[in-house]
């Protein structure tokens, strides 16, 4: 896994350790996927899991990030969290992302293992639930070339 490192243009906290970043990854927050496509940029929350080399999120193979992902697979992804006016956690990312549309059960086991850190048992059979698992999914492996954190919750 790459280091975390401190942005000097951030808050002054210290980097996140690469077992703080593992915790504060390992919660359901969002991640804010940004991609570009014709030098126009475009911003989206995600459901994610780290694994502690790469981000893993899940759309439809209709949307408009596996697109424009398969034609500009470099992006950007930041996990943050306000606790207070000074307060903040965050990881801001930068990498590329590898689509994978094949195996469908290895896709549906990672697509599941995300949905079930952010619903319940109950959510996951309720109605719309089902129809979220259900259909076409492909995953969205993010690889980081670079991590910068940092924690001013100390």
């Amino acid at each position: 896994m790459t280091r975390p490192i401190k942005d000097p243009s951030t808050a002054d906290g210290p980097p996140m350790s690469p077992e703080a970043m593992n915790r504060f990854l390992s919660r359901p927050l969002l991640a804010r996927l940004a991609t570009s496509e014709n030098d126009r940029p475009r911003v989206l929350p995600m459901w994610f899991w780290w694994d502690g080399t790469d981000l893993w999120m899940e759309t439809s193979p209709t949307f408009a990030n596996a697109r424009i992902l398969s034609r500009n697979p470099n992006a950007a992804v930041t996990v943050d969290e306000a606790t207070g006016p000074f307060a903040m956690r965050a990881v801001v990312m930068r990498g590329h992302v590898e689509i994978i549309d094949s195996a469908h059960e290895r896709v549906m086991a990672t697509v599941r293992r995300i949905y079930e850190r952010y619903m319940t048992a109950e959510d996951q059979g309720s109605g719309e639930g089902r129809a979220m698992l259900e259909g076409g999914h492909v995953l969205l492996r993010f690889t980081p070339e670079r991590i910068i954190s940092w924690d001013t919750t100390a």
